[in-house]
């Protein structure tokens, strides 16, 4: 009698840890799911930088993280300084609020209409610093 109790108790146990084994492998459906693309945090991607200041440009292209700004790329790339967000000198060349003169920016030929810390790179980007007088 103790034998038939424990091939049955050995037979029960064995068909539990099998229905658990294949419920974990068994494939999850993921059409009602949203598709999502995950971004390794080293992925890096590359744009064009443009820098004119008293009649000469500098062209470099740059390799950024993804998730960069403007400003990030910008200051490991040329000598920037920024405050509030906001480019104030590269490559020695500043800005003169008394002669209304400030730096600007366009990003694939469009003027940008947020700060260079805030707007994120895309691959391929085109961005050119220049002195605006207002």
């Amino acid at each position: 009698m103790k034998k038939i109790f424990s091939s049955l108790a050995l037979l029960l146990a064995t068909t539990i840890l099998v229905a658990c084994g294949s419920n974990a492998s068994a494939p999850t459906p993921t059409s009602s799911r949203p598709q999502t693309t995950v971004v390794d945090d080293d992925q890096t991607a590359k744009a064009t930088f443009l820098v004119t200041a008293n009649g000469k440009t500098t062209e470099k292209e740059v390799t950024f993280e993804v998730g960069d700004s403007v400003m990030d790329v910008l200051e490991d790339n040329f000598a920037a300084e920024e405050e509030d967000g906001m480019v104030t000198v590269i490559d020695g060349v500043s800005q003169d609020a008394s002669k209304n003169t400030y730096w600007m920016y366009k990003v694939n030929n469009e003027m940008a209409e947020v700060g260079a810390e805030s707007y994120k790179l895309k691959a391929g980007d085109k961005v050119e610093f220049y002195l605006e007088t207002f």
